[in-house]
């Protein structure tokens, strides 16, 4: 058997030009067990829904596996569709978006077959031992963490698959990145990055997050991480690492055990990596160890700078907290990245301000503005769909459903197209109130085919003015 796993093109820019581990993970496991398999990252390649459909085709595959956020499940179902006319083969999709409602998906999207609900592996796994056996003629019954269609056209449901423990993770094989990376030097230029995680699962509850993984944190034996980043050095040369778990430095045992490793494996004279870390965890003995390990680079949650939001998105964490980890992260020489959500609850233009002069106040070397996105599976979708926290759900259109371009709710006196100004703002007061204007420009020319995209949907709001 066959078997394409897919990841549509970029709606709108390449912000994230990385494997997706979710799918290089799957493959990985099924080539493990003698599956024929293969990856086709549209986002990654670049490539045009036509050019990927293409590629497929050429491969022609007997199974499709595709992994959808919430604003690609679209996209995926149209590549679907265009997929059974040319191969007449079943389709699989999972992902965020599937796991958090299954039944609608299938219902919504006749033209997947079937859908994973969590981790990946050893569902799909199954999916193609079954179809090797039985063919579509039979329905998967006792494959847990699926859902299929009935001969009626009944959605139905499995009992879910208990997520993996954290030495059934250490017994995965590496994820498969045979088809992002063709040449053994592929990682040795001055950008380039290996993503990789150390665990899978987040303990907090921040109401606008969607919790895949599950809320029990499962970590890789130190050991098993090691090995792998041994095994990308001498496979592709790569000497910059990103570590994409949802939380990677927890002030705890195991991540000590881990940096600590590093350091007495010497890997901090070899490479370098970067990770996420929440301003409640974060200690001056932390950062040093994690500094010494060969941390150049920390990613931090800061969300909104009024607590009173904080507070109600669950966030978990107060400002204070968060001015201090800044601090501590960049006086030891750690670059910053922070990442802020304008849109909460009951957010008010004046909250909006805080968070801006938070931003530029903390200064930090890099930043990310989303707009509050009502991810189902989430509490703010809930609310959304409610009309509460002073939420108008604007549309169930889930191509809307983008952090950086969708437009999906407004809140209160602030619509969809202010909220995307304040958004804009937020950027440039961010560089110029620090004079960085060197830096607004190089962000700029980085992303410049994101801003275009955004600016030409403002264009028919250019009556709306910030105040």
């Amino acid at each position: 058997m066959k078997v394409a796993l897919v990841k549509p093109p970029p709606t709108y820019v390449d912000w994230y030009r990385r494997p997706i581990l979710g799918i290089s993970y799957i493959s990985a496991f099924l080539k493990s067990q003698g599956i024929d398999c293969q990856i086709f990252d549209a986002q990654f390649n670049l490539w045009t829904q036509e050019e990927l459909i293409h590629r497929i085709v050429k491969y022609r595959p007997t199974l499709v596996g595709f992994t959808a956020m919430t604003h690609e499940i679209i996209p995926c179902s149209q590549i679907a569709v265009q997929l059974k006319k040319r191969l007449d083969i079943p389709t699989v999709v999972g992902g965020p978006h599937f796991t958090a409602m299954p039944e609608r998906t299938l219902n919504e999207f006749a033209a997947f077959d079937y859908g994973v609900i969590g981790e990946g592996e050893k569902t799909m796994l199954e999916l193609v031992q079954f179809l090797q056996q039985n063919g579509t003629r039979e329905l998967p019954g006792n494959i847990m963490g699926i859902a299929f269609r009935d001969s009626s056209g009944r959605v139905c449901t499995n009992k879910l698959r208990e997520l993996s423990t954290s030495s059934e993770l250490d017994m995965l094989p590496f994820p498969d990145f045979e088809d992002y990376y063709r040449e053994p030097d592929a990682l040795a230029h001055k950008d380039a990055e290996y993503m990789m995680i150390s665990s899978r699962g987040c303990p907090y509850h921040c109401a606008f997050c969607m919790q895949v993984l599950g809320r029990k944190v499962r970590r890789r034996s130190a050991q098993n991480v090691i090995d792998e980043i041994e095994n990308a050095i001498s496979r592709w040369r790569a000497h910059s690492f990103k570590f994409n778990d949802e939380i990677f430095l927890f002030n705890n045992r195991e991540t000590h055990e881990l940096l600590n490793l590093m350091i007495d494996k010497s890997l901090p004279e070899r490479i370098r990596w970067g990770g996420c870390v929440r301003a409640n965890l974060v200690s001056e003995e932390l950062i040093k160890l994690a500094k010494k390990a060969g941390c150049y680079r920390l990613e931090i949650g800061v969300e909104s700078g009024d607590d009173e939001i904080l507070k109600a998105v669950d966030k978990g964490i107060t400002t204070k907290q968060i001015k201090n980890a800044v601090r501590i992260i960049k006086e030891s020489g750690i670059t910053t990245n922070a990442f802020y959500i304008l849109g909460h609850p009951n957010e008010t233009k004046e909250t909006i301000k805080k968070t801006i002069r938070l931003a530029a106040e903390l200064n930090t070397d890099t930043l990310g503005v989303g707009i509050m996105v009502p991810y189902p599976g989430t509490r703010i979708y809930d609310m959304a769909v409610k009309g509460e926290g002073g939420y108008r759900l604007l549309t169930e259109n889930w191509a809307e459903y983008d952090l950086y371009g969708g437009e999906a709710l407004e809140l209160g006196q602030l619509t969809a197209g202010e909220l995307a100004k304040w958004q804009k703002y937020c950027f440039i007061y961010f560089y110029l109130r620090n004079f960085r204007f060197l830096d607004l420009i190089k962000f700029v020319f980085k992303y410049r085919r994101g801003i275009i995209f955004i600016l030409k949907k403002l264009l028919p709001r250019s009556s709306e003015k910030v105040r």
